[in-house]
């Protein structure tokens, strides 16, 4: 049976402390005593929980580097696990932990993108990249997560048919290449203001064609 969800994420976030230290390593470099005060706990508490997030689960952080501070040491610290979350897997979690396994997932992706056009890839006509701003109503946005799931369920299909065909070509069925597919539906942060713009311009945009 497959796991559905990486071990270390039930690990670190098993505890609501780590929780938190995993977002805020997600969103930029930590460190236990900055965390400590933006947090509102213990110095000892924040340690040990940094500790357990970069040794007992498997390197879910990772130290980028050091300051001398007053005889001491402060360390830093980012968030480096990639974890593959199935979307069965990401509908059973509770609503409270989406948000941390959702930045960890979007920091992945910004991660690929920027790799791959390091490598000088996203040239090619396998690519295919685009943001459509939406305004809907209640049951668009319930159609649209209900599309969202289906497009997933059809590439995590693709992919066991894929690995199928490599199986049977055994190794003769062309080259294979690494593909990342990221699809993001979510309620954005716009204000009414942003909202008559963006109806404005897509109406525009329905009159000019």
């Amino acid at each position: 049976m497959p796991v559905l969800v990486d071990p270390r994420f039930v690990k670190a976030l098993s505890h609501v402390l780590r929780q938190h230290i995993l977002l805020a390593a997600v969103q930029g470099e930590i460190s236990p005593k900055k965390l400590s005060k933006a947090l509102n706990e213990g110095l000892s508490q924040v340690s040990y929980h940094v500790k357990v997030l970069r040794d007992d689960c498997d390197g879910m952080l990772e130290e980028i580097r050091t300051e001398p501070r007053r005889g001491a040491v402060e360390h830093y610290y980012r968030a480096s696990a990639k974890t593959l979350l199935p979307a069965k897997a990401w509908r059973r979690l509770k609503k409270g932990l989406r948000a941390v396994v959702g930045a960890g997932q979007a920091s992945d992706l910004f991660n690929d993108l920027t790799e791959a056009l390091k490598a000088g890839k996203l040239q090619g006509s396998h690519d295919h990249i685009i943001r459509t701003p939406l305004v809907l109503d209640p049951e668009g946005r319930r159609n649209v997560v209900a599309i969202a799931q289906w497009a997933t369920k059809e590439v995590e299909d693709e992919q066991q048919a894929a690995a199928k065909r490599m199986r049977e070509a055994n190794g003769d069925g062309g080259e294979a290449a690494g593909y990342t597919f990221a699809l993001l539906a979510f309620e954005a942060a716009w204000g009414p203001a942003d909202l008559h713009t963006l109806v404005a311009r897509a109406e525009g945009a329905a009159i000019a064609s």
